[in-house]
């Protein structure tokens, strides 16, 4: 027989777990129960490396063994908002409350200007505890007792006997009642005072608390005295002796903490004091931050000496402006985000929080790329996981319960979800951060841009009609030059990866036409975007993104405008600088041709070059054949000028310049050449032999005997021999010097192969015209 099948809603909860769990509060009280419908669920804890630290430390100050004023430590809590800091410090005081036998413990859940309601409501007082009350007066009567033992050590007369001593180690052991030691030798009362105040020097500045500790063991004024202690106001008798005044302001409520700190320190017992929220003194008028900040650093010190243990939980801003020697005094613990597996363990907790998890239990019904997506869009902030997953439920059981699952279950009773998916969270996201439309996105740029002048709300004509994001809004533009814009694109919430690829595409776009150099997008999120699809924005846009939502978005709005106007107005600068650059260097390659040009028609008119004369007709060669003894002439010509001219800068020798009266002598100079230019002179002695030895074989052709014995076929080999050798020569402009009059100027090739085509032609005429003429 096979089981029935499970069904999706088995073990899962109908309420929504999530809800009101999104926030932890530290109370001052044990016994504290927040206002609402019904008591609260069992709270959600899940270890990790900051609170294995956090307890690691509480349980090593708890253990201590060394002297009493080595003990004291202070720790703070050290992470941005939503880490559970507030959740981490009510572990702490759990953790204190379990310590046997129990300790002093104050705890302030939130500082207030008006600390005479925080002292005298939300901090446990030892009238408010039987137990606490008796532990305070022992520690009260313990100080009093160490303070009469000092004043009997000094006591030079001989009123104490030989007990004296006995009296000593009685007070020292805590035997002896030190008030009846006062009453029974008549110690004088402003000596015990003096000396009480001269122990509270360094704890407090107040002869107040020294006058309400010495009248403390005064039977008839002992209950005036603890109403004072616990924030009353005080009566005429202890008005009569300085103190006029509550316990009420900062430095006060500050002064009896340390106060009590030194009671107990001088105990040897171990006492704490938790504070959170102290970033709400942020809030507060200059001056009373000021007082409290002063305050607290003198309040750490004394916990610090004095053998007590002090938490406090801060953001990284609050923490980066407290004076250096808190941060020289106090330990910092941070906290990290969550990763998948803490956010899988804890959602797990919560959907399981009714009763205890089963082995193994997972975050059903959430799927796994829910989870992922929950992990991204919340950075790892454990009060965003929470705050998502409640609306992603809410999401899928209305999706659920409109589509129909065929449950026959009636609707009052609450059903879970079948399946938690990725469009629920994207769901519940939106729902929650993108309330607001995207004309109030618009008003508010206009709002913010238009004094400025930092408003055109018409694009540049060659990117109208762009593409936007979906359901984004219109490019608002603003001009900084003629040619450069910056183009601030909202864009819906949630900021999804197809967002992101929407927004890329539109800076692509816009950069591709107006050129990267000249524009700037600054994207608007109209609700809620993720650490990582901010940074994979930014990377792609130069920018990052700002968020609509933000309390400081209009500071942020100009502060980002301001910056990109600089950066478009140096890239304007640079581009200008690059301009003006080539320009330069144009200049100055003219220059240099214009002076290389200058200093060869000074060469030229400093050593002038006297033309050779042409050859007359009576130097030819009388054997060579009378038809090509022209073209050989003109040839050998050629050859000789461009020899004569050479090829580059002449060679020069000698100083640069003629010496001048008192200058330095001229040192020897040698004259240069580059190798192409010796290749070239090479080449035109080689072209030389080269006609000379097709002289030679046209000669011993046209002298080879009768008309028989000379073919054509000989001479054509001979004129291409010629040819193809000169094919192989290097390429040597003749420039203006070309050969021949009236040739046109050309390579020295072209005129040797010429010559080749000419003798083929002049001497196959002649013998086809008259086979006897080679013997003539």
């Amino acid at each position: 027989m096979t089981s029935p099948p499970i069904s999706p809603h088995e073990g899962l909860p109908g309420k929504n777990p999530f809800r009101e769990s999104t926030v932890a509060q530290l109370e001052a009280f044990d016994d504290s129960i927040p206002i609402g419908t019904g008591p609260a669920g069992a709270g959600v804890h899940i270890p990790g490396r900051t609170s294995a630290w956090l307890t690691e430390h509480i349980e090593a100050y708890l253990r201590h063994q060394g002297e009493p004023e080595t003990r004291g430590r202070a720790i703070a809590l050290v992470g941005e908002f939503g880490l559970g800091k507030s959740h981490l410090a009510r572990e702490a005081t759990r953790l204190l409350r379990k310590h046997v036998p129990p300790l002093p413990l104050w705890v302030i859940s939130q500082p207030s200007i008006d600390m005479r309601t925080v002292y005298q409501e939300r901090l446990t007082s030892p009238r408010d505890d039987f137990d606490a009350f008796v532990d305070f007066k022992q520690a009260i009567t313990d100080f009093y007792a160490d303070v009469t033992a000092e004043i009997l050590s000094e006591d030079d007369t001989d009123r104490f006997g030989a007990d004296r001593a006995a009296f000593l180690d009685g007070l020292r052991a805590r035997r002896l009642d030190p008030q009846k030691i006062v009453q029974a030798f008549n110690l004088d009362e402003e000596r015990i005072q003096h000396r009480l105040r001269r122990h509270l020097r360094g704890v407090t500045a107040h002869r107040t608390f020294a006058v309400a500790l010495a009248q403390l063991f005064n039977r008839p004024f002992e209950n005036d005295v603890w109403n004072w202690l616990s924030g009353g106001e005080p009566v005429a008798y202890l008005q009569e002796r300085g103190i006029r005044e509550p316990i009420s302001s900062i430095q006060q409520v500050f002064d009896a903490l340390a106060v009590f700190s030194l009671v107990y320190g001088k105990s040897g017992r171990p006492y704490a004091l938790v504070l959170d929220e102290l970033d709400k003194t942020t809030e507060w008028p200059e001056q009373d931050r000021a007082v409290f900040i002063n305050a607290f650093e003198m309040l750490v010190e004394r916990y610090v000496n004095q053998g007590g243990l002090l938490l406090f939980c801060a953001r990284p801003e609050l923490w980066g402006r407290l004076p250096l020697s808190l941060h020289e005094r106090v330990l910092p613990l941070w906290l990290d985000s969550w990763g998948a597996a803490e956010t899988d363990r804890l959602i797990a907790e919560h959907v399981h929080r009714a009763d205890p998890p089963p082995a193994g239990a997972d975050s059903a019904p959430f799927a796994e790329p829910a989870l992922r997506e929950i992990v991204l869009q919340s950075d790892g902030v454990p009060r965003q996981i929470l705050q998502i997953c409640e609306g992603a439920w809410d999401q899928a059981v209305g999706r659920e319960a409109g589509a129909g699952d065929g449950d026959p279950a009636p609707r009052s009773v609450p059903r879970p979800p079948r399946e938690i998916g990725l469009t629920d969270v994207h769901a519940a996201l939106r729902a929650a951060h993108g309330k607001r439309d995207m004309a109030e996105v618009a008003h508010r740029l206009q709002h913010v841009l238009a004094p400025r002048q930092w408003w055109h709300h018409m694009p540049p004509v060659s990117v109208r009609n762009l593409t936007v994001p979906r359901e984004g809004g219109e490019p608002r533009w603003v001009q900084v030059t003629r040619k450069a814009w910056i183009a601030l694109l909202p864009v819906p919430s949630v900021l999804t990866q197809g967002d992101v690829h929407a927004v890329q595409h539109f800076v692509d776009r816009v950069r591709s036409v107006l050129s990267p150099e000249n524009v700037e997008v600054l994207v608007v999120v109209n609700g809620h975007a993720c650490r990582e699809m901010r940074n994979r924005v930014a990377e792609h846009c130069g920018t990052v993104p700002l968020v609509f939502d933000d309390p400081r978005f209009e500071s942020m709005l100009l502060n980002g405008v301001r910056s990109l106007i600089e950066r478009l107005r140096a890239n304007g600068r640079n581009a200008v600088l690059g301009e003006v650059r080539d320009q330069l260097e144009t200049i100055t390659t003219q220059q240099a041709m214009l002076a290389d040009r200058i200093d060869a028609v000074d060469h030229a008119v400093n050593h002038p070059r006297l033309p050779a004369p042409p050859p007359g007709p009576d130097t030819a060669d009388p054997r060579v054949p009378p038809p090509v003894r022209a073209p050989f002439r003109q040839a050998q010509a050629a050859l000789d000028r461009l020899l004569e001219d050479g090829v580059g800068p002449r060679p020069r020798l000698g100083p640069a310049a003629p010496g001048i009266e008192g200058a330095r002598a001229a040192l020897p100079r040698r004259a240069t050449t580059e190798q192409t230019a010796l290749q070239a002179m090479g080449a035109l002695l080689y072209a030389r032999r080269l006609v000379e030895a097709f002289r030679e074989a046209v000669t011993h052709w046209w002298e080879s005997g009768d008309a028989d014995a000379r073919s054509e076929q000989d001479l054509f080999t001979v004129c291409r021999s010629f040819e193809i050798s000169v094919e192989v020569l290097p390429r040597v402009d003749a420039g203006e010097s070309g050969p021949g009059a009236g040739s046109p100027a050309g390579g020295v090739e072209e005129v040797l192969t010429g010559l080749a085509d000419t003798v083929w032609r002049a001497l196959r005429e002649e013998v086809s015209a008259d086979p006897d003429a080679a013997r003539r």
